[in-house]
């Protein structure tokens, strides 16, 4: 199995990708890395199961499970107007703690307009004034429209709870739990940079009267004036500050934490039936354009891989892409991590770390 699966790596790294990082198990087994490629072009350093990768919205199944705990421990009540905590943002009085983290809170996105530059620091409040200079919010309660807007407020919320920066929050009620040993959130806390794997961006000139729109291949970040339009890959590591993610997506992490995680909320181990509950239950249908996301709950998305139903997340920040899922039919837990991207989410760069997933669903599954 594994022979097939480095076999299967190193196919997708032919077609065009620079490094991969993948992990499973099956029920209580220990997870089972493989890895494949390039952690840096430059110096031809490998991938090795503990390099880090940035995850990007995978960050937000950690936020929306550290936001549940909260919950559990009594200190947060999840139908409380979010107005409570942010008496001055507008509409605050009819979105809840909930619908923060579940895709319903009518909140402006931020994401396509923010401006990539390396050496911003961006306060989560700068974030949120962005988006609502972007965007014109809509009634909360409505259908799922994916939002990042409302994970830097959970973010900010889970702070001022807590007393504690987001990511030490996360840190001591979900990471330390569960045992993840490299899993890191770089907006708010110290990590060991030395570990991270660079990124590598695709941004081929548009042809001519392509489409802006995001669904047909248009570019979803501001690249200008960062990247250049090439046709090789550039290194992206570092345009988008991980201030500029926060709690919808600065988190690092490798494939077997991924796993172990998903593996922590679905076992129980996490967080008592009601609460976990709060991320699984209730999920609504949702279509969010290039993706496989087709049900939300909190944090938590029903995709489709290898005709079966999975339940976790993806992610994309410029130069990386994520997924981490799991089956509660086959007891399977699996996520991959690689080190290419792209604004056009319809491009190999961006989706084509997708059927590697599939396929190797179907041979951990057959083995």
């Amino acid at each position: 199995m594994r022979q097939e699966l480095t076999a299967l790596l190193d196919t997708y790294l032919a077609d065009g990708a620079v490094g991969a990082s993948l992990a499973y198990a099956l029920n209580g087994a220990a997870p089972m890395a493989v890895t494949a490629g390039l952690a840096d072009r430059t110096d031809g350093i490998a991938v090795l199961p503990d390099r880090l990768f940035k995850i990007g919205s995978c960050t937000k199944t950690f936020v929306a499970a550290a936001l549940a705990k909260l919950a559990e421990s009594g200190k947060v009540d999840l139908g409380a107007p979010i107005a409570v905590w942010f008496p001055d943002l507008p509409g605050a009085a009819g979105i809840s703690v909930r619908q923060l983290v579940n895709h319903r809170s009518g909140l402006p996105e931020f994401e396509y307009s923010i401006p990539m530059d390396p050496t911003r620091r961006w306060t989560p409040q700068q974030l949120v004034d962005l988006a609502f200079t972007a965007e014109s919010p809509k009634a909360p309660g409505g259908a799922a429209v994916y939002n990042n807007t409302g994970y830097v407020l959970a973010g900010m919320l889970i702070e001022a709870v807590s007393g504690q920066s987001l990511g030490g929050y996360v840190r001591s009620a979900v990471l330390q739990p569960l045992g993840l040993r490299n899993t890191w959130s770089p907006a708010t806390e110290a990590f060991p940079e030395k570990s991270m794997v660079r990124g590598y961006y695709h941004r081929p000139p548009p042809p001519a009267n392509a489409s802006a729109d995001i669904a047909s291949g248009g570019e979803m970040w501001r690249m200008d004036g960062v990247l250049p339009y090439s046709n090789e890959l550039q290194d992206s590591s570092d345009s988008f500050p991980f201030s500029g993610a926060y709690g919808c997506g600065d988190m690092v992490s490798t494939p077997s934490d991924m796993v172990l995680f998903m593996r922590g909320l679905f076992s129980g181990k996490l967080l008592s039936p009601p609460f976990f509950a709060e991320m699984f239950e209730g999920r609504v249908p949702a279509s969010f354009p290039g993706t496989r996301m087709r049900e939300t709950g909190a944090g938590m998305f029903q995709s489709a891989y290898a005709d079966r139903a999975f339940y976790g997340h993806q992610g994309s920040i410029p130069g990386y892409v994520a997924v981490m899922l799991h089956d509660p039919l086959s007891g399977l837990t699996i996520a991959m991590t690689s080190n290419v991207g792209s604004g056009n989410r319809l491009s190999f760069q961006a989706s084509g770390l997708h059927p590697v997933v599939d396929q190797a669903i179907r041979i951990i599954l057959a083995g």
